[in-house]
């Protein structure tokens, strides 16, 4: 049996044909269509947001345009830096989205949660303004200690939850807290629309600022006047159109991954009970949606990703210290790391797919088992 690292949740072409076949008949197919209007509105629905999200053409280009736009709010000239806390045990796409806005990242420790550990966080400087949390495998850090200590440090505070659609922190949205939110919606995550990101604000000029950076920075169209660098990163309405059929589904689409997590937990307690793994705290107060199940292994992970790979099952080596990297090597600051250099070679994340049929559950759990226990 063969089980992907992931298999992504999608509509039916029949589902969405129809209306696609009208966006093409009448050529609105991008530049802020009806399709995208409405997936936007039907965001704002299910969050109950304040502030509409702002959809973009993926998750990486929301963070960007995120990160610029509090630069221009602060004052802060697209050509000059600053130093912001940053986990190292994220995706890369965290961090290059800081250097690509010109801004210096300070690697910071994960705790057991593998999410920013806030205890050891360190404002060292008065170049660093700014704190980047990352919701890692859906996972939250805890938003209210979060948010204190960005205030008792004046730091603008960014939630890069690419991979926690419809976590949430005491039963609340992270958007809740005050904070500015990225979500993907690639493919590969728990809620896609094949390709797409938004962004979740409660500032209302962050909200404006974001609307003109996706559409080249554009104030004004009658001549196309900018006063900021924008790109062209606007969703397309057949990706608009995914995303809305799927939200249709989205109970449907959770409830099965809570059931499937809820299996997974049940067999895994079982091994870390033997000390033979750990697995992700999830804290009380936080609602994971588990965008991949991870293992933090008592070695190195090279031996069991072969054994998974050996029998049909995808595993990813994911996430990865983001300071040994090549290009951020040494280039940047760190600040303590050492549960990150702990566990950074011994991670390893299992699929969990929104659908999983017995067979494959029980297919993984006894491939996994016969790994640890010969």
């Amino acid at each position: 049996m063969k089980i992907n690292i992931v298999k992504p949740f999608l509509p039916e072409l029949s589902e969405f044909q129809g209306e696609f076949e009208k966006c093409l008949q009448s050529g609105l197919v991008t530049n802020n269509s009806p399709y995208v209007r409405l997936f936007e509105e039907k965001l704002q629905e299910f969050f109950g947001s304040e502030i509409k999200p702002s959809v973009n053409c993926n998750g990486e280009m929301s963070l960007y345009h995120l990160i610029q736009a509090w630069k221009f709010k602060m004052g802060v000239d697209a050509h000059e830096s600053f130093e912001v806390l940053v986990p190292s045990f994220t995706f890369t796409g965290t961090i290059n989205a800081l250097v690509m806005n010109n801004l210096k990242p300070v690697f910071c420790d994960v705790d057991q949660s593998l999410v920013l550990d806030i205890n050891k966080c360190v404002v060292d400087s008065p170049d660093i303004k700014m704190i980047v949390s990352v919701g890692a495998y859906g996972n939250l850090t805890d938003l209210e200690k979060l948010g204190e200590f960005a205030k008792q440090h004046n730091l603008v505070t960014i939630l890069d939850n690419a991979p926690a659609f419809g976590s949430k922190f005491k039963n609340k949205y992270p958007w809740e807290y005050g904070f500015s939110e990225m979500i993907s919606f690639h493919a590969t995550k728990i809620f896609n629309s094949m390709e797409g990101g938004a962004n979740i604000v409660t500032d209302p000029e962050i909200a404006e600022y974001l609307l003109r950076l996706r559409d080249f920075g554009q104030y004004e169209k009658v001549r196309g006047d900018v006063d900021m660098p924008g790109l062209n990163s606007k969703m397309l309405e057949v990706a608009a159109l995914v995303g809305l059929k799927n939200l249709e589904k989205v109970d449907f689409i959770l409830n099965s991954r809570f059931k499937n997590i809820e299996a997974y937990k049940s067999f895994f307690s079982e091994l870390e009970s033997k000390d033979l793994l750990k697995t992700m705290r999830v804290d009380e107060d936080v609602l994971c949606t588990y965008l991949y199940f991870p293992l933090i292994l008592n070695e190195e992970a090279t031996d069991f990703v072969n054994y998974m790979q050996e029998h049909d099952i995808a595993v990813r080596r994911y996430y990865t210290a983001n300071h040994d990297l090549k290009f951020y090597k040494g280039r940047y600051r760190n600040q303590d790391l050492s549960y990150t250099d702990q566990i950074k070679n011994n991670i390893v994340s299992l699929p969990i797919h929104t659908v999983m049929s017995n067979e494959e559950l029980e297919y993984l759990f006894s491939t996994v088992k016969s790994y640890f226990i010969k």
